[in-house]
Order: structure tokens, then C-alpha cells, then sequence
């Protein structure tokens, strides 16, 4: 493996398992900025830790960061290492930091997720049927929510703020981790650490600082920001980032709702009656079947399954 890819995955592991001291942080800033080949292995390192992470995420709720102090150092090295060099020769020109710099436009097709490190080292996680514009000029960091919803782990840079748009509302953030979902009707935001700012475009009177485990909505027009704290919400949105679906006395039609984002095969209430029957659970976001199956065991109805739909309910 060459030098500087094995330095940048060194950089990878260690701020991922265990963070990086004060000292440390120096350090990796100085390695980072001395070349731009350091920044490319950086990319590479990011995309295929990422990739690893995924796939030997366990089946819990919690934070990635909490997961991953769980693991031991010289496994996820192990793994590292063997992946950077079965990976690294094809990666080269797929993933090049060039590619990175450039003003762009990242976009997930249904039940596709991508977490993508960015320029600056902040990282977005892009949710199923989602498209975002990427603007990062000399002043700020732009992030356009053309579509859909995404979670982003902000890298800190106080000379270049981090402000994501979607439609009307402005979500602003340095060094913090957040997600955003654009609707028809507004936006909603969900913060897991750190502290943004949100406000409307049109409205700047009205700005609202959220902190952990809170969520805002941001309504088109001239409708208040409407802010509560809900950390198990919080939480139970943020699901789809290890390939779940949880049901907290969630109605049948939110669950539905909620499969269909990312099923090829939709479900269909056939009884409108149903809609509003609650349901606990929890699921893999591939499993609409598994679901249909135990929303007919639970509430007695009727379930069909076709080559391509899935009716709850008696049609």
C-alpha cells in the first residue's frame, strides 16, 4: 500500500475510534494542508471506511460515534488495511479529490443511501430519493436540499460557514451534525449535536437556535418556526441511517408512508380504515413484506401480495 494512503487511513481509524486530541487535531491539519495528494488518500480512506462501516453496522440506535468507540482499533485497521489495498487501485480516478472539488450535484435513486465526503472533511449522509447541489467557494459552504432528506456531519471552520437551503429555510452550522428533509409543505431539521441556526429567507427577524435532540419546523410564508425537543424522535427518524424503520405508536399510514420512500414494491391501504391504528416495531427498510405480514397477524385483516404491490386490507 502506498505511504500516504496508509498515513490516511492511520488518520481515518484513529479519529473515528477514538477522536483526536487537541494536539493531534494540529497535527492532522498540517498533514492534511501540506498536500493535495494527502487530501485525495484522505477521500479514499473516508470512502472506504464508510463503506466498511456500513457494512458491520450492528443492530442498535445508537450514535455512529458511540458504535464506533465500541470497536477495537486493530480490527477496524484490519479491516482498513485490507480493504485499502484490495480498493485503492480502483478508487484512484473513481473517487479523486479533484472530483470533490468541484461544484456538483449528488442524488440517490429510491431505496439507494450515499455518504459522501466532502471537500472540507465534513461528510453527508444522503437518504433514499434525495438530490443535493454542493456550492463551496473562498466565503461559506453551500449545500442546496434540492430534494428529499440528508444528515450531515459538519467539519469545523468558523471562516467559512456551513449553511444548507432547502426551499425558503437556511439551516446554519459549524462543527455540528444535523439532518434535513424537504416536504412539499416545508422542512423539518433534527439535531444530534452541536448547536444551528435556522431561519427563512424573507423573515430574518425570526431565527432559532437548536441544540441536541431538538427538531424545527420551517413552513413556507409567514408561519412561526415551530421548535420542541424530542431526542427519542430525533432518534426514531434517524433510523434509515443504519437501514431501519421504527415504529413508535406510529400510525399505519405514517408506516406505509414511511416503506414507500424506499420499496420498489409500494404498499397499499386498501381499507382507509386502517390508517389510524398504531403500531410498534421495528423493521429493515427492505422488509415491507415482513411488515405486511405482521400488521395482519396484529390488526386481522387481510394482507395480498403481488408480483408488484403489496394491499393491506380488504380491497
Amino acid at each position: 500500500m502506498p505511504k500516504i494512503d496508509n498515513e490516511a487511513f492511520e488518520w481515518v481509524t484513529r479519529k473515528f475510534a477514538r477522536g483526536l486530541s487537541e494536539e493531534e487535531s494540529a497535527q492532522f491539519n498540517a498533514w492534511y494542508a501540506a498536500d493535495t495528494r494527502h487530501q485525495g488518500a484522505y477521500v479514499r480512506a473516508m470512502a472506504i471506511y464508510n463503506a466498511i462501516d456500513l457494512a458491520t453496522a450492528p443492530q442498535s440506535l445508537a450514535p455512529e460515534h458511540a458504535r464506533a468507540a465500541k470497536r477495537p482499533l486493530s480490527s477496524r485497521r484490519g479491516w482498513m488495511a485490507a480493504a485499502m489495498v484490495a480498493c485503492v487501485a480502483a478508487t484512484v480516478g473513481v473517487m479523486s479529490f479533484s472530483a470533490v472539488h468541484d461544484d456538483k450535484v449528488l442524488a440517490t435513486a429510491k431505496g439507494e443511501f450515499r455518504k459522501v465526503p466532502l471537500q472540507d472533511k465534513s461528510i453527508a449522509t444522503i437518504n433514499s430519493g434525495s438530490r443535493i447541489a454542493v456550492e463551496f467557494t473562498q466565503h461559506q459552504r453551500k449545500i442546496e436540499l434540492q430534494q428529499g432528506e440528508a444528515w450531515f456531519e459538519v467539519a469545523k471552520d468558523k471562516s467559512k460557514p456551513f449553511i444548507v437551503a432547502s426551499g425558503d429555510a437556511r439551516i446554519r452550522a459549524v462543527g455540528t451534525a444535523f439532518s434535513v428533509r424537504r416536504f412539499e409543505q416545508g422542512t423539518e431539521v433534527l439535531v444530534t449535536e452541536g448547536t444551528v441556526e435556522v431561519w427563512s429567507e424573507g423573515r430574518n427577524a425570526e431565527r432559532r437556535q437548536l441544540t441536541v435532540g431538538e427538531r424545527a419546523f420551517l413552513a413556507p410564508g409567514a408561519s412561526p418556526i415551530s421548535v420542541s425537543r424530542q431526542p427519542a424522535e430525533v432518534s426514531r427518524k434517524l433510523a434509515w441511517r443504519e437501514g431501519k424503520l421504527v415504529l413508535k405508536n406510529q400510525t399505519l399510514s405514517d408506516a406505509v408512508a414511511d416503506f414507500n420512500r424506499y420499496s420498489a414494491k409500494p404498499i397499499v391501504i386498501a381499507d382507509a380504515a386502517l390508517g389510524g391504528k398504531r403500531l410498534f416495531g421495528q423493521y429493515k427498510l427492505d422488509e415491507p413484506e415482513l411488515f405486511a405480514n405482521d400488521v395482519s397477524t396484529v390488526l386481522a385483516v387481510p394482507v395480498t401480495i403481488t408480483a408488484d404491490t403489496i394491499f393491506i386490507g380488504r380491497q
